[in-house]
């Protein structure tokens, strides 16, 4: 991505200036915007990303969140479902944690909506209750005010949006998550067996049916076709608003089961596709598999295709990254533009 950099700014230069202005730097400062399409205002502005590590989980999850610009396009009287990952009935990082899922929702009640749902689907050789309640996230979603649904047969909808020709038939979702306000989502950041990683995008995979998910893994050796099916999921429903658990993570293996790193912070953001980079970044800054280590960020299939289809921002230079108590956040940068 070397043509983002001006001719007279070397990758050592900027992070220099970057090391000088603090914590919180906006990255399209330093490189002249190429043309902006006509039509694509949303595309064109910039997204922040919180990324924080706190004194607890729940200080974490706050001050990401700040920092991202917080929840007040929740207003008094929506509806609000929070999907986090529970594919299986592992502890986290196989799961998101509770600690992540109680928090947010404490957080979403304080806006006032009438309802707020957590709710998700296992892989099919799971009990997504029993999954729920195994790893705690059952009990920190009633704790905390909400409501949990599993999603069952019955419950989908047949969509066929435009432009997610990797879907030749289309595919099902929830009818319940293309009614309610704001969807938010709860990944986990972490690497997978199959799909190279799994955050935001991928988390996306718990809304469809297993009849879909087998659709899904007849490509799943299909690397770009795999992950651009992947991402356009996101055009049956995209959310509000991303809260990213990475207090723990796989640097390899997953999604249940891997070598385990203890980052202890939480990423937060509207932005799907800033999101998944800036925790991709961490990945690599943490040291991980050569298919993500030895590819720019910008790179991998998922996110590609995510930018494709204007789900999320297209470079770099569209992130605000602001942090607290994240001395790394140089390193973490400089993966974004590599």
């Amino acid at each position: 991505m070397s043509d983002i950099f001006e001719k007279n700014l070397s990758r050592r230069d900027f992070l220099k200036m970057v090391s000088l202005l603090g914590t919180t730097v906006f990255l399209g400062n330093f490189f002249p915007l190429r043309q902006k399409s006509k039509g694509n205002t949303e595309m064109d502005s910039v997204v922040s990303v919180g990324m924080a590590r706190g004194d607890s989980v729940a200080d974490s999850v706050r001050r990401a969140i700040k920092l991202a610009g917080g929840l007040d396009f929740i207003k008094s009287g929506q509806s609000v479902l929070i999907k986090p990952n529970v594919n299986s009935d592992d502890p986290h990082p196989g799961t998101t944690n509770p600690e992540v899922v109680f928090e947010v929702v404490k957080m979403v009640r304080e806006k006032g909506p009438k309802r707020i749902i957590v709710a998700d689907r296992s892989n099919p050789w799971w009990d997504t209750l029993k999954a729920m309640k195994k790893v705690g996230i059952y009990e920190a979603a009633i704790q905390a005010g909400a409501e949990v649904i599993i999603f069952g047969k019955g419950d989908y909808v047949k969509v066929n949006p435009e432009n997610s020709y990797h879907w030749t038939q289309g595919f099902y979702m929830p009818h319940l998550v293309r009614r309610v306000d704001h969807v938010i989502s709860l990944p986990v950041a972490k690497t997978h067996i199959i799909a190279d990683f799994t955050m935001g995008i991928k988390n996306w995979v718990g809304l469809i049916p297993p009849s879909d998910r087998k659709t899904l893994h007849l490509k799943e050796r299909e690397k770009e076709y795999f992950g651009s099916m992947l991402s356009e999921i996101h055009l049956g429903r995209k959310p509000s608003f991303l809260v990213m658990d990475a207090t723990k993570v796989f640097v390899s293996g997953g999604p249940s089961h891997g070598d385990l790193a203890r980052p202890g912070l939480v990423i937060a953001s509207s932005d799907l596709v800033a999101n998944d980079v800036i925790g991709l970044a961490l990945l690599k800054t943490l040291g991980t598999i050569e298919e993500i280590q030895e590819k720019s960020v910008w790179d991998q299939p998922q996110i590609k295709r995510a930018v494709e289809l204007g789900l999320g921002i297209k470079s770099p230079s569209k992130i605000i990254l602001k942090t607290y108590n994240i001395p790394e956040k140089e390193k973490i940068r400089e993966q974004l533009l590599s």
